[in-house]
């Protein structure tokens, strides 16, 4: 299949081979990384791969100037960037670079615009190179990395969870042990991680602007690594995707095993986000629809503008079946005709100038009508946005409900971090953002009340009548949440009620058992009762309060 001349085994395109300027096999170096390769140089010349397979032939890639142009595939694809996608299931086939046309124009090349970035992106969803991605986390070492100033992430197209990840380097650079420690979903942090190495976004970050901090910040005596200054650990469920909080806990020592090693388990798919559970009415996401029409309007033109303020406020809720006005059994051409049918009447150009207030409402009806069209003449897409819709999403709202759920929950990610720096103020707005858009997230008025306790403790009346009303929240939602629970022991505990503490500490034994500091809790105050005597500790102990989060959402 290979031969030491590094000949094409198929009819060339042209007359003759030049010899290769590059050679190599995909075990040794992955697709991707050849692919930034002839990027970064800004190469021009054709890319052959072999199959892994016996079949004769190679996939055939023009580049030029480092970004691929026309290809030529052995299996039938739709686009270029389809073709390419294929090519990244390969392991351990041979490639070369030829610095001329081996493609031409013969029947069955494709051509299109392809940003090796995005393609890589979306073929690492399917599958990473686990040796690959290995080699390069572990080259990162275990210093401190942060996102590299003016890297351009749109180029990735990333979605919810990964996006989150981003936000989570943004608010606190690591090393990407601690990272892939910190974040909920590992996989999609080493994918991450490896993703934005190969691609250069990442850079090391220098701990000057710490020690900085660590100046000016009051003293404060040694966190304690007991579970009993951990804080609460909640099982409540949270958006996948969404980072683990057991942070700063682990001695830097025992950081370098979240590094993945040879035979570590690297994503395989992408777990996207369940809208069947948070896309209910308790998510406020107001719909910003058009104002009453000018007086100075004609009555056709007061019609007009009636008509596409019912219409957006109408489309909101409908899916893309409903937006058409189409059945779900109709077929891609009865699809296609009545969509030709509503993009004559709600183009955009065809707006009168005197309602040109009311154009971008026009532009997005058009384009929902555009998107609608597009996802359902497509088979594949078509499938799967069926089956979002019988999850309960499907429509703008939902969308849009998705998207603020999702924007509150990255902003969550920086609590603990203010937390842990005594930022009190910052963590508290951000818990109030929260509650004031997820109003049935249990973790959000929990968080609240703990950051209260911490920040004034219980001889405030306002505050402890805040805590207390964030509490009955948090029961509200959920009656097992260990965290409140957690919260409510030792706010009992401060005040002075030791055996009511008590049961709150033991309802978090019995729904953690991993919770170390109730267990303690629960032991004491029950070898109290046991002798006859009350389960408060002696005063020595009393008033003692956890100084930081630690293990506050540990899964």
């Amino acid at each position: 299949m290979w031969h030491s001349d590094s000949s094409l085994e198929q009819e060339p395109l042209t007359s003759s081979v030049p010899e290769p300027v590059a050679e190599g096999t995909l075990s040794a170096t992955p697709i991707g990384h050849v692919l930034l390769s002839i990027q970064k140089k800004g190469l021009s010349g054709t890319l052959a791969i072999w199959p892994d397979d016996e079949r004769p032939g190679q996939d055939r890639i023009l580049f030029r100037s480092g970004v691929p142009a026309i290809g030529r595939f052995i299996d039938p694809a739709s686009d270029l960037e389809h073709g390419m996608l294929h090519i990244f299931s390969r392991r351990t086939a041979p490639y070369a670079f030829y610095e001329a046309d081996l493609v031409g124009e013969a029947e069955g090349t494709q051509r299109g615009a392809v940003d090796v970035f995005s393609l890589i992106a979306t073929a690492l969803r399917a599958e990473v190179p686990k040796d690959a991605a290995v080699r390069v986390i572990r080259k990162l070492g275990d210093g401190a990395h942060r996102i590299k100033s003016g890297s351009t992430l749109a180029r990735f197209g990333l979605q919810a969870n990964e996006m989150a990840f981003v936000e989570l380097m943004r608010a606190e650079p690591a090393s990407a042990g601690t990272l892939i420690e910190q974040f909920g979903d590992p996989k999609v942090a080493q994918r991450m991680l490896y993703l934005l190495a190969i691609t250069g976004c990442l850079e090391p970050f220098a701990r000057a602007s710490q020690q900085k901090l660590k100046a000016v910040r009051s003293p404060s005596p040694p966190e304690p690594r007991s579970s009993a200054a951990a804080g609460p650990r909640a099982t409540t469920s949270a958006p996948r995707g969404t980072p683990d909080r057991n942070r700063y806990s682990t001695p830097a020592s025992e950081r370098e095993s979240a590094l993945p090693s040879a035979n570590s388990v690297l994503p395989a798919s992408l777990s996207n986000l369940p809208p069947s559970r948070t896309l209910s009415g308790e998510i406020v996401a107001p719909r910003e629809l058009p104002s009453a029409p000018p007086p100075s309007l004609s009555p056709e033109l007061k019609k007009r503008w009636d008509e596409i303020s019912r219409f957006i406020a109408m489309m909101d809720r409908q899916n893309y079946f409903e937006m058409l006005g189409v059945k779900e059994s109709s077929s891609g051409s009865e699809i296609s005709k009545k969509y030709m049918t509503l993009a004559k009447t709600w183009h955009p150009d065809r707006l009168p100038p005197e309602l040109s207030a009311l154009r971008p409402w026009v532009e997005e009806i058009f384009h929902l009508f555009t998107v609608a069209n597009d996802t359902l003449s497509d088979t594949k897409k078509r499938a799967e946005y069926q089956k979002a819709v019988m999850q309960g999403g499907g429509t703008p709202e939902a969308e849009r409900k998705l998207n603020v759920m999702v924007e509150a929950a990255i902003n969550f990610q920086k609590v603990d971090v203010l937390v842990k720096r005594r930022r009190y103020d910052e963590a508290l707005q951000i818990c109030e953002a929260a509650m004031s858009v997820v109003r049935k997230e249990a973790d959000y008025p929990a968080m609240r009340a703990w950051i209260l306790l911490l920040k004034d403790g219980v001889d405030d009346e306002q505050t402890a009548d805040e805590i207390n009303s964030l509490l009955r929240s948090t029961f509200s939602i959920n009656p097992d949440h260990v965290h409140g629970h957690f919260v409510r022991a030792h706010f009992l505990k401060r005040q002075g009620e030791h055996d009511k503490a008590l049961k709150h500490f033991m309802k978090v034994a019995k729904l953690d058992p991993q919770n170390l500091e109730a267990a303690r809790e629960v032991r004491i105050g029950t070898m109290r009762h046991s002798r006859g005597r009350s389960s408060a500790p002696p005063p020595a102990m009393e008033g003692k309060l956890p100084n930081f989060l630690g293990k506050f959402f540990k899964k």
